[in-house]
């Protein structure tokens, strides 16, 4: 009897310790905390710096879906809070995205969101989410997709600037805005075609994450902006309710102690300094100068990142702190330092560039494919790949692109503006002498002569002919069709470019990076790093005690400005990106481009780069 009754409260003991260490039996449920409020990023910063100023390190995509994934294995994680207040994301992110929050929610984990007040990419990330409550008094500004584009030539007829602009396709239309004041009819033919494609998968976001029939979205949407009543009776959100009465709503579901994650697999610099020893700096930058020994490391994938304008030289951060150039230089270091790794195994190309200079398109696409030639390098797409950023990317064994990716283009442009009208109005006069036939041939003070015309014409055609040979050689018999009928400028969204076999997979960088550790044979434990390697804070100290740091066999051309560091301009386009950051985009980007052509005359830019809302 009595060993009975031990037996028997051994059991229990153990049945009630198993019961503690089961995650559905802790008293206190943990949320994490989704904040969605600023830029979503896809390269990470270049350099620590950053890291240790703010004391938390920004979030690329694959930040967060790796961190969504994570906390969705995580048996200590019982459910999320998503916040959205107007972050920037693309489309092509959301589309990620929402593929993490769903497999977050596959292992019966629900996400419940919050929101003041919604836009279009704001509402299509929130509608994820199992549970959405709008504030009382809120709106969802759901009204569909705007483009809009720019267009220079007025202000050049003001000032006398004339734009002597050629290109190659017919729908190859970058250079538009500086010729006329509205697009041609084969350029608004594309712009249409494309929001078509883009709006299609807009609305399927939101359909599928709210159960709701694509004709009632569009209802919706053509209906919109949408008070929270009438987003409620839609089916848009599930409740009106303050931010208080949203907690009530949360703690009755998880308890009244439910603790909410704000800090999940968060990390922070190690650099504590002992401020009272004034020989502590010192000793701290003389152990981040001492070489560290290292083993080997472990097999892994390389993620190169093409983001931005694509140029000539080093990569260079962009004016407000994002976008920015992707130099060729930077690249091909990058692609030839992961080539000649022994431990990486594969290579991931990540383009989110709408082009740019054809020289240094060309450039990534010889280092690309010398690195194809040895070890699986798969191409992911993010919001747009075209033209330049579609000549980079043919060289991967498999391309992924979102739904809604923009990308193709592929055309040539090329031309030089002239100044002399408002040179004359200025009272400046320019007499010019030469040697060479064609010394003056970029000359700003008049325009090419129908001789010259035709040599700059020749000369863009035989690039073209390059680029369609390139697409040929790299992608084959993937291509479906008369590949002249799919080139000339013509820009498709990540669906249509699968039908014609421009790429080979619908996809984000998550997927791409799980194929190229497939074709690897990595199995599941592999790591990722990305090249080239942000610079560490010892790196940025060598630099300011004299050391550069730099690959030697790098080449550094010079960078392109466009005001210098002009005071005006310092402070005036800060200002006008903060009133009007769409028209403050692509009015530098367009400057930008001019400068690039006045650098090199020819290049691969998009017909047009849509700024959707």
């Amino acid at each position: 009897m009595l060993r009975t009754t031990r037996t028997s409260l051994l059991c229990i003991t153990a049945i009630t310790a198993i019961a503690f260490l089961t995650p559905d039996a802790r008293a206190e449920k943990r949320l994490l905390r989704l904040m969605f409020n600023a830029a979503v990023t896809e390269a990470p910063s270049a350099s620590e710096l950053d890291f240790l100023m703010s004391g938390d390190k920004p979030r690329t995509l694959r930040d967060w879906v790796n961190l969504i994934d994570k906390a969705s294995k995580d048996p200590k994680i019982d459910g999320a809070l998503m916040f959205v207040s107007s972050p920037t994301v693309g489309i092509s992110q959301i589309e990620e995205l929402t593929r993490a929050i769903k497999r977050f929610q596959a292992r019966g984990k629900k996400v419940w969101c919050f929101l003041d007040h919604a836009g279009n990419g704001a509402y299509a990330l929130a509608s994820a989410a199992d549970h959405i409550s709008l504030t009382e008094n809120g709106s969802l500004d759901v009204i569909g997709l705007n483009a809009q584009l720019m267009y220079f030539k007025g202000l050049f007829d003001k000032v006398g600037i004339v734009a002597d602009m050629l290109h190659c396709g017919d729908y190859k239309s970058a250079l538009e805005p500086y010729t006329r004041t509205e697009p041609s009819p084969e350029a608004a033919e594309q712009i249409n075609w494309l929001l078509d494609g883009i709006y299609e998968g807009f609305v399927s976001l939101i359909a599928e994450g709210r159960g709701l029939s694509p004709s009632d979205v569009k209802n919706g949407i053509d209906n919109a902006p949408l008070d929270a009543n009438a987003a409620l009776k839609r089916d848009f959100i599930d409740a009106v309710a303050t931010l208080p009465a949203f907690k009530k709503m949360v703690r009755k579901e998880y308890g009244k102690d439910v603790e909410i994650v704000t800090d999940y697999g968060s990390s922070r610099p190690e650099f504590d300094l002992e401020m009272t020893n004034p020989f502590a700096m010192f000793k701290k930058i003389q152990e981040l100068f001492s070489p560290i020994v290292k083993g080997e490391e472990d097999p892994g994938i390389a993620i190169v990142y093409v983001e931005g304008a694509i140029v000539t030289g080093r990569t260079e951060q962009g004016l407000f702190g994002a976008g920015g150039t992707v130099g060729s230089s930077t690249v091909r270091a990058a692609l030839e330092n992961a080539r000649t790794d022994d431990s990486i195994k594969a290579v991931v190309l990540r383009v989110n560039s709408p082009g740019g200079s054809a020289l240094a398109s060309d450039i990534m696409w010889d280092a690309a494919t010398r690195c194809a030639a040895e070890k699986p390098l798969i191409v992911s797409m993010g919001n747009v790949a075209g033209s330049g950023g579609y000549y980079v990317s043919i060289p991967g064994d498999v391309i992924f692109a979102e739904k809604t990716t923009i990308t193709g283009s592929i055309g040539v442009v090329g031309g030089k503006l002239v100044f002399k009208g408002l040179t004359d109005w200025a009272g400046l006069s320019f007499t010019e002498f030469k040697r060479g036939n064609h010394a003056d041939l970029y000359s700003t003070n008049r325009v090419w002569t129908d001789d010259e015309r035709k040599w700059v014409q020749d000369y863009m055609v035989s690039v073209y002919e390059q680029f369609k040979g390139r697409v040929m050689e790299s992608r084959g018999k993937r291509i479906k069709g008369d590949l002249e009928k799919l080139a000339g400028g013509r820009v498709y969204t990540g669906t249509q470019a699968l039908e014609l076999g421009l790429i080979d997979k619908i996809g984000g960088l998550d997927d791409a990076i799980k194929y190229a550790a497939r074709k690897a044979d990595l199995g599941i434990d592999y790591e990722v790093r990305v090249f080239p390697k942000p610079k560490g804070l010892a790196e940025i100290l060598a630099q300011l005690f004299g050391e550069s740091g730099e690959d030697v066999w790098e080449v550094a051309s010079p960078k392109l400005t466009l005001f210098g560091n002009h005071p005006f301009m310092q402070h005036f386009l800060p200002i006008l990106e903060q009133l009007a950051p769409d028209q403050a985009a692509q009015l530098l980007k367009g400057l930008h481009n001019a400068l690039i052509l006045n650098d090199e005359h020819v290049g691969m830019f998009m017909p047009f780069e849509l700024n959707i809302r």
